[in-house]
């Protein structure tokens, strides 16, 4: 930073309770929800509580960024919102404390102080700190309601995280009050002024917000570490400077549309990919680098900010099949529900480009033929490798650029990575298949295929659910019943697909690779005829060439 970037810095060393007493703190909505988990929690308790013990001078609890809301009058909080929110949930625990005890005198004061406060304007009790959009009603309900009030959200639309944290500081505290005995009172009235006095954290106060996530990534803060997304955001957050705001907005706007307020591992990895589809092949470790040394102007920030909001609703429907752009093209659907069995990542930078750039019926080709790539890949293996992962990447980027439009060039870009027939057909008619979801695809196809379905490789949810997987040798064997097969070698034969076949709701077996020895007679040469067979009839059911 500048000096003169510097200049506009304050920090301060003063007690965790001082700084809620002396402000009003506000979470903007684009920071990540309530995520301390249940250890996170007991190790803050836990350490207050060794310090509290202690009687030591003071205790440090990390770094508390904040810059000024000059419309508001309040501060906002960049970094260091977990601890204040846990540290609030505590008071409060406090609070209810001498409320169930008859101390509505001291609670009140506690609340007033460190809480909630009304105001002059409405008579209504505003909070000391209010969280973003997703935890702000639940936050209330916690620390202002009553102890014994009804919450009013939903079982489905609460943070449990943070349900579980004040049930855990509840917890704690009534069993220090207990073990106070008649001189609860005195101990709780200590706890208070240990967090008002002794519990401390530098509070670094910076003029704009901007200037807050420029220095973001140098502090440490206390708990969990923080995620890629925490530094990617402030990065460029950081770097828009006077186009904060459109950045901020795009950047929310992003996360509503991927549903993952509270997920912030399956954003990282949209980012990523979204990254990845337009710049090459990018790892995790690698993103912050890349990111830093891409982009470098606020208007560069801004277009990426951009841009990532625009891909966004594309990468959602990537992740579920009931998304509304699969359901507004039925007939993309089952493409969809059979792409997701894989659990593939490497396809999503060019799928993402391509949903961007491809018209309708290029697209509808494109996701076809990356499902029969992506089963030659499962079969033949390697598909999770770096090349793989690299030759998507870069195609992706074709793609994205408009060098190339359809999935024949896709193909040419991809051809090295895709297993030839001759591989696929050695690979499938030795293949052990240890995923259930995966074989019984792989068997539910190939009997769509006997049966003259023009689009076998299209599984669906619902004719998934029609068929049952099923085996002649089980999977856990008992080398007694199976003679004529190597004891040692059984588990192996079991997950042959040669030994494997669906059978529908009626119990019919589906005949596939033709029909299955008797049980009794039935040997390792049944399996190895039966698997060559289905391997023939795979190569023409996945093809390589579109």
């Amino acid at each position: 930073m500048t000096p003169t970037e510097l200049a506009r810095i304050h920090a301060e060393l003063e007690g965790i309770g001082h700084v809620l007493r002396d402000r009003r703190l506000a979470v903007p909505s684009y920071q990540r929800a309530y995520s301390w988990r249940e250890p996170q929690v007991a190790d803050f308790w836990w350490d207050l509580r060794a310090a509290f013990g202690s009687k030591a001078s003071q205790y440090f609890l990390g770094s508390i960024v904040i810059t000024e809301d000059t419309e508001s009058g309040g501060s906002t909080v960049i970094d260091g919102q977990q601890r204040l929110a846990t540290t609030v949930m505590l008071l409060a625990a406090f609070r209810n404390q001498f409320v169930t005890r008859g101390d509505s005198d001291r609670a009140q004061v506690l609340e007033r102080d460190y809480i909630a406060s009304r105001t002059l304007r409405t008579t209504d009790l505003e909070p000391r700190l209010t969280l973003n959009v997703t935890d702000r009603t639940q936050f209330r309900e916690l620390v202002i309601a009553p102890p014994d009030a009804t919450s009013s959200g939903q079982d489905g639309e609460r943070n449990a995280l943070m349900d579980q944290a004040f049930g855990f500081l509840a917890a704690r505290v009534d069993e220090e009050a207990h073990a106070a005995g008649r001189h609860w009172a005195e101990r709780l009235v200590e706890w208070v002024d240990f967090l008002e006095e002794r519990a401390r954290v530098i509070t670094v106060d910076v003029s704009s917000e901007a200037d807050a996530f420029l220095i973001f990534e140098t502090l440490n803060a206390r708990g969990r570490e923080l995620t890629v997304a925490d530094v990617l955001k402030n990065y460029l957050f950081g770097l828009a400077r006077d186009e904060l705001e459109a950045v901020q907005e795009h950047w929310l706007s992003a996360i509503r549309a991927l549903e993952t307020t509270a997920d912030e591992e399956i954003f990282t990895t949209f980012v990523r990919h979204h990254w990845s589809s337009s710049r090459g092949a990018t790892r995790e470790r690698e993103l912050y680098a890349r990111m830093k040394s891409g982009l470098t102007t606020s208007s560069a920030a801004l277009t990426f900010a951009d841009d990532l909001d625009a891909a966004a609703p594309s990468y959602a429907a990537l992740l579920s099949s009931d998304h509304e752009h699969w359901t507004a093209s039925p007939e993309l659907q089952p493409a969809a529900q059979t792409l997701l069995r894989f659990g593939l990542e490497q396809n999503r930078p060019l799928l993402l480009a391509a949903m961007r750039r491809f018209e309708s019926a290029e697209f509808a080709q494109l996701l076809r033929a990356v499902i029969s790539w992506s089963v030659r890949g499962l079969i033949v293996g390697g598909i999770g490798g770096g090349s793989t992962e690299r030759a998507y990447a870069d195609a992706a980027v074709l793609v994205s650029e408009r060098t190339i439009s359809t999935t024949k060039d896709v193909f040419v870009e991809l051809a090295s990575v895709i297993p030839t027939d001759e591989s696929f057909i050695q690979a499938f008619a030795q293949r052990r298949v240890n995923r259930t979801r995966l074989a019984k695809y792989y068997l539910i196809a190939l009997a769509q295929s006997e049966d003259g379905n023009a689009s076998p490789l299209f599984v669906s949810d619902e004719i998934d659910q029609d068929y049952r997987l099923e085996a002649v040798i089980p999977r856990n064997p008992n080398p007694e019943e199976w003679q004529g097969f190597p004891a040692d070698e059984l588990r192996q034969w079991a997950l042959r697909l040669g030994n494997q076949y669906v059978s529908d709701s009626q119990g019919a077996r589906a005949p596939v690779g033709d029909d299955l020895a008797s049980p009794d007679v039935f040997g390792p040469d049944d399996i190895v005829d039966r698997q060559r067979r289905m391997a023939e009839q795979a190569v023409a059911i996945w093809p390589r060439p579109f």
